[in-house]
C-alpha cells in the first residue's frame, strides 16, 4: 500500500513535442506547466518498451519510496491503494495536436502557447507497436484533446484500429461541423463515447460562440450521428454556460429541443472553464445556480444530466447584492468580458 496513481504506472499522454505521463499538471496548469515529462523532443519514433517502462518507474518509484515527483504535487489523482506494478498500458491521451475547423471563444488554443498547427507527428505507428507487442490492455481508456479529431490526419485510423474493433474505449469531444463515417461506425460499435459541444439552440448564437455559420451543417450532423445508436452512452451533448452570450434559459430550451430531436439521452451542462480559473474556481453564484436548474430541466424532460467537468470544481455561496451586479455587468453591458475571452466580435 502506497500513495500513487494508475497514470504513473499505466498510462502515458501523446503531447504536443513530448510524451508526458498524462494531461494534468496541478502545480501550474494556468501557465502551462507540464506533467512528469517521459521523452522530450519526441517525433512519432517507436520507444521500445523496455526503455519506456523504465522511464515510467522513474516517477513512479519515487511515489513508492514515500516521495512525489515535484510535478504532481497536490493532483487530486493520487491516492492509497495496492498498485498493480505489472508493466502494461490501460490509460492514453492523444493531445499532440491543435488544428481546427471552428474558433470557439472559450478555446485555450486561441491564446499562445497553444497556436492552432496542423503538425504534429503520429501516434498511430508507435499504438500499434505497443498493440503487437502485448503491452496495450484489451479495454483500455483512449482519451482524444486538443484539436477537432474529426479532421486529424490520423483519426480514421486509429478508430478503425480501437474503435471499430472494441479493442479500446476511446473518448472524443467533437463540435460535429465535419461529418465522419469512421467516427459514426465506431459510435454504433458501442465503445466509442462522443461528446459533442453545440453550447446553443439558435444559429445567432453559435455564431457567437464558434465565430462561424455553420449551426445548420452541425445539427445535421449530430442527428446522422445519434440514428440508429444503440447504446445509450455512447452519445452526449453539451451545453457550456458562456457569461455574456448564452447565459439565459430561453437559449437552453431550444438547445433540449434540437437534443430530443436527435433523440439524444444524455445531456450535460458546465461552467466555462476560462471563466472559473480566472475566478479561482469561486464562480457567481447565479451561474451555479443556473447551471443546476439547466439540469433539472433536462432531467424533467427525461434526459440523463449532469455536470460535465468544471462545474464539479465550482465553490458555491450564497448570492450577494454585488454577484447580481456583476451578473448584469457581464450579461447587458458586456463589462470585463473580454478578460476571458480574446478576439472576441460582437
Amino acid at each position: 500500500m502506497y500513495s500513487c496513481c494508475n497514470l504513473s504506472l499505466h498510462g502515458i499522454c501523446f503531447y504536443q513535442g513530448e510524451i508526458v505521463s498524462c494531461c494534468y499538471a496541478p502545480n501550474d496548469q494556468i501557465n502551462g506547466g507540464l506533467p512528469p515529462v517521459l521523452f522530450p523532443d519526441y517525433k512519432g519514433q517507436i520507444i521500445p518498451k523496455e526503455q519506456l517502462f523504465k522511464r515510467m518507474r522513474y516517477f513512479s518509484s519515487q511515489f513508492k519510496n514515500g516521495s512525489c515527483p515535484i510535478e504532481c504535487k497536490g493532483c487530486f489523482q493520487i491516492k492509497e491503494a495496492d498498485w498493480d506494478e505489472s508493466e502494461y498500458i490501460d490509460f492514453i491521451t492523444i493531445t499532440n495536436f491543435s488544428c481546427c475547423n471552428i474558433n470557439c471563444v472559450y478555446c485555450s488554443n486561441n491564446l499562445k502557447p497553444y497556436e492552432r498547427s496542423n503538425n504534429h507527428y503520429k501516434v498511430l505507428p508507435f499504438l500499434k507497436y505497443l498493440k503487437d507487442n502485448g503491452v496495450l490492455r484489451q479495454n483500455l481508456e483512449i482519451h482524444v484533446g486538443g484539436g477537432e479529431f474529426s479532421i486529424y490526419s490520423e483519426c480514421d485510423a486509429i478508430l478503425e484500429e480501437f474503435g471499430v474493433t472494441n479493442f479500446a474505449k476511446i473518448y472524443i469531444a467533437t463540435n460535429a461541423l465535419h461529418y465522419s463515417e469512421s467516427l459514426n461506425r465506431a459510435i454504433k460499435a458501442g465503445s466509442t463515447y462522443v461528446v459533442i459541444s453545440l453550447d446553443c439552440g439558435t444559429r445567432k448564437t453559435y455564431k457567437k460562440i464558434k465565430r462561424v455559420d455553420a449551426f445548420d451543417k452541425v445539427v445535421e450532423n449530430i442527428h446522422k450521428y445519434a440514428k440508429d445508436t444503440k447504446n445509450i452512452h455512447t452519445l452526449t451533448i453539451k451545453y457550456i454556460i458562456i457569461p455574456g452570450i448564452n447565459d439565459n434559459f430561453r437559449e437552453f430550451k431550444k438547445f433540449l429541443k434540437i437534443a430530443k430531436s436527435a433523440k439524444y439521452t444524455w445531456v450535460r451542462v458546465d461552467i466555462e472553464g476560462r471563466y472559473l480559473r480566472s475566478v479561482n474556481n469561486n464562480a457567481n453564484p447565479i451561474y451555479i445556480k443556473m447551471a443546476k436548474k439547466m439540469i433539472k430541466m433536462a432531467e424533467n424532460q427525461g434526459f440523463l444530466s449532469g455536470y460535465h467537468a468544471f462545474l464539479q470544481q465550482a465553490k458555491e455561496r450564497k448570492t450577494s447584492f454585488s454577484d447580481i451586479i456583476d451578473f448584469i455587468k457581464l450579461k447587458y453591458f458586456k463589462t470585463g468580458i473580454k478578460k476571458f475571452y480574446t478576439n472576441e466580435k460582437y
